[in-house]
């Protein structure tokens, strides 16, 4: 099992960090290159905080695990459009 404790552990492995601000119901994304640059790399995922760039409210974190690239395969389910 691959170790995923830091930014840099994420980037090498090509797993992402979603970011989901409740209040807003928005979900984004974190930049982990701008992150590695900033001496961030070896941070700690579990002790990392981040807040919403709109309201400022302290947001959670999802880990995502690399999208496979076989069978056209999609990294989401579309909902139908009513």
């Amino acid at each position: 099992m691959p170790k995923l404790a830091t930014f840099l552990d994420l980037q090498c492995q090509g797993h992402t960090l979603g970011l989901y601000c409740a209040t807003c119901d928005r979900w984004g994304e974190a930049d982990l290159d701008k992150l590695i640059e900033s001496g961030r790399g070896n941070g700690s995922l579990v002790d990392a905080r981040f807040r919403c760039t709109d309201c400022g409210t302290l947001v959670d974190k999802q880990l995502r695990p690399p999208v496979p690239a076989i069978g056209g395969a999609r990294a989401y389910i579309r909902t139908a459009v009513r």
